[in-house]
């Protein structure tokens, strides 16, 4: 733990470079200098786990340092992963040349991310923004790296002290990129919890984001708990989903984005031939044919028509085992809320392989809340349920979930 001063970079020490990067500078140097036998003898001790049996020259197979760069890289130690490969081509192996540059861009990414959260310390860089969120002068801050991320990963663990209180205020401080989907993610968060008080979706208490740079943040409380037993998951998945359905979501949320557009228009997709050939490859014989196309565009003004009398409600999008931390009690909290969509009721429900292994919602649990439309029933939810399913099993690439569940949409009848 860190506590007023400089945080520790995840990546490399602050000042002299660790002894790997100098070892690796040292191979490029003499590579580009034309002494090959002096930058193996360099990269020995960095290579020999690695190589092949029967093979002790790393610049000849290059397969060791692929793989040694490759370690560096899932470390989000990037500089080295770029040195290995500078080595590479440098030894003659062009190939790699965009995989090196490739890497030159997360470096560079890396370095202005370290510069802005970890380049001074966090009463300084976050004192006058959390004082009027918690309501008191900071005088400390002890921060500790969460999640070994970076940008769009990381997370920081904040113990703010106040004056005046002895006990610290403990914070989550997600961060964001600076690309547009990242930017989405952040303002539709602040969005949702600047409009809806967070208990209401058994969210940890939400404290305001920050946007300075490139770089943004959401900061929330940070949650006592574990994460969720997975013996607990099924029925705690379904209690929640009646309970976001029972809420009708406040006016402000309509500049949110909405789930069914996304679905019409990846059904469009299917409709004009672009299911993916690994879903494809898990379809029954009937819609393998043609990808399923002559059946989407079939039956998607039916779908359509269908879904409009729907109700919406708030949908987390990602909501699993892991995104739900409960506490000694047992309660539930549900973390993460990157991503979040205005869906019609049902979506979001866990929907079985098989119509035969059950999974009725029962109308009851929503109607004592919030009445539906007339002719509004459990079909076209189960059909919400399942079009969710198929567009969450597509981005997550779970092709054969992604073709079982666009089947029963398609076979849908009302």
């Amino acid at each position: 733990m860190t506590g007023d001063s400089q945080a520790t970079s995840v990546a490399a020490p602050h000042g002299a470079p660790p002894a790997s990067h100098r070892a690796l500078r040292a191979a490029l140097e003499a590579l580009e200098a034309g002494r090959r036998e002096e930058a193996r003898a360099v990269l020995a001790p960095l290579v020999a786990p690695l190589l092949q049996p029967g093979c002790d020259d790393a610049l000849a197979d290059h397969a060791a340092l692929v793989a040694l760069a490759e370690q560096y890289n899932a470390s989000l130690d990037w500089a080295a992963g770029q040195l290995v490969y500078q080595v590479l081509v440098a030894a003659g192996h062009a190939g790699f040349a965009d995989r090196r540059d490739w890497l030159a861009k997360r470096v560079a990414v890396q370095k202005k991310f370290l510069a802005h959260f970890e380049g001074e310390t966090s009463l300084a860089r976050l004192g006058r923004v959390l004082g009027p969120r918690l309501g008191g002068e900071v005088r400390g801050i002890a921060t500790t790296r969460m999640r070994p991320g970076m940008v769009a990963m990381a997370l920081y663990r904040h113990e703010v002290t106040l004056e005046g209180r002895s006990r610290p205020v403990v914070l989550v401080e997600k961060t964001f990129g600076e690309s547009k989907s990242e930017v989405e993610k952040l303002t539709l968060q602040d969005l949702l919890f600047t409009t809806v008080p967070p208990q209401r979706l058994f969210a940890p208490a939400y404290y305001g984001m920050l946007r300075n740079g490139p770089f943004g943040s959401s900061f929330h409380a940070m949650i006592p708990g574990e994460t969720l037993p997975v013996s607990r998951w099924e029925r705690t998945w379904r209690e929640l989903m009646y309970h976001y359905w029972s809420e009708p979501p406040h006016p402000r949320l309509a500049t949110g984005k909405y789930l069914m557009h996304q679905i019409m228009g990846d059904l469009r997709y299917v409709a004009s031939g672009g299911l993916r050939p690994a879903v494809r490859a898990h379809l029954g014989d009937r819609l393998r044919a043609d990808g399923a196309a002559s059946a989407a565009a079939a039956r998607m003004a039916a779908i359509e028509a269908a879904l409009a009398p729907l109700p919406l409600f708030v949908l987390h999008d990602d909501l699993h085992a892991g995104n739900i931390l409960a506490d000694e009690q047992g309660t539930p909290s549900v973390i993460d809320w990157d991503r979040w969509w205005l869906a019609p009721i049902g979506a979001g429900w866990p929907v079985p392989f098989s119509p035969e292994e059950g999974g009725a919602m029962s109308l009851d649990r929503i109607t004592w809340a919030r009445p539906l439309p007339a002719g509004v029933g459990t079909s076209q939810m189960m059909l919400a349920a399942a079009l969710s399913a198929w567009q969450l099993a597509t981005r997550h690439e779970h092709p054969q979930a992604a073709a079982c569940y666009l089947e029963r949409a398609l076979a849908w009848e009302g």
